[in-house]
């Protein structure tokens, strides 16, 4: 008879940019590592935090919200594989209400292998920080509005939870997520030289660790103006917190391998969720 084997390896894809201010340069530089990820046998691609344009006006890349995700559900389409859209600027909250002038949702945009969009997930941790770097002091709430929704999204059969960069940082997000199913954590990010050097891996394998998930982490990299620089390192972790694999400081598509035979039986041997006693409510802004 027909024996239907079960899938359990999906090769998935980190694409790491140095973007620019100039939105059409990075839409060359992305399409070109995507093509690049589809040929190495990815069958999902994220793009890092800000790949349409990092610095600039976000207000008025708001304005071009629309075309920007018709050009990730293009991508999707002709290369046969889903992208998740690391953030784009949006001028509208998930319910078609306005985001009040001078600030924009950031958000993240799935988008299946038939072109057809899966998931918006808006970034709920707003980057305000101090860093010792050339930039100094980091304000992304005086740009952005932050988002109320934790968002999971099925990606053909793998379930996949949305962040963003500085949600790395918070483990309850990675907690409501995997209570949800996930089996991938993605981190779209734009890591500081400074902070990535520091804390990038140490978090996401941590993250990997406490949730028996496959975490990827798709970075910025390099010097994007004067004062401005990312760390890159984008990497895929598995839930033993091994890193699968990993760029270094220059653009690429880096393209591993999950493995959900891997995750089930490390999730079996050490079942620490079925331990969790916190129930996470949230989120919640004060």
């Amino acid at each position: 008879g027909d024996i239907r084997m079960t899938v359990t390896r999906y090769p998935i894809a980190a694409i790491q940019m140095t973007s620019g201010k100039e939105p059409d340069d990075n839409l060359r530089q992305a399409g070109a590592l995507l093509t690049e990820a589809r040929k190495k046998g990815a069958c999902l691609a994220v793009l890092p935090e800000n790949f349409a344009a990092y610095g600039g006006d976000y207000r008025a890349l708001g304005e071009r919200h629309d075309e920007l995700v018709s050009w990730l559900c293009d991508q999707a389409r002709s290369l046969d594989m889903a992208i998740i859209g690391g953030s784009l600027p949006a001028l509208q909250r998930p319910d078609g209400q306005p985001v009040p002038s001078p600030l924009v949702r950031t958000c993240s945009i799935a988008v299946s292998a038939a072109g057809e969009p899966l998931a918006r997930y808006d970034k709920l941790h707003l980057f305000d920080a101090d860093v010792q770097d050339a930039q100094g002091r980091y304000r992304e709430s005086d740009f952005f509005e932050p988002g109320q929704e934790v968002v999971m999204t099925s990606v053909g059969d793998l379930q996949v939870g949305m962040a963003i960069c500085y949600d790395l940082r918070f483990p309850a997000l990675a907690q409501r997520l995997v209570a949800a199913g996930a089996q991938l954590l993605v981190y779209p990010s734009a890591f500081t030289a400074v902070t990535g050097a520091a804390h990038w891996q140490l978090l996401l394998r941590a993250t990997a660790v406490q949730t028996g998930c496959y975490v990827l982490g798709a970075n910025q990299c390099g010097q994007h103006g004067p004062r401005r620089a990312t760390y890159g390192h984008s990497m895929l972790v598995d839930p033993w917190g091994r890193v699968v694999d990993s760029l270094g400081d220059s653009p690429g598509a880096l393209v591993a391998e999950l493995d959900l035979a891997t995750m089930n039986e490390l999730r079996q041997r050490m079942p620490v969720q079925q331990h969790q006693r916190f129930r996470i409510e949230g989120p919640y802004d004060t």
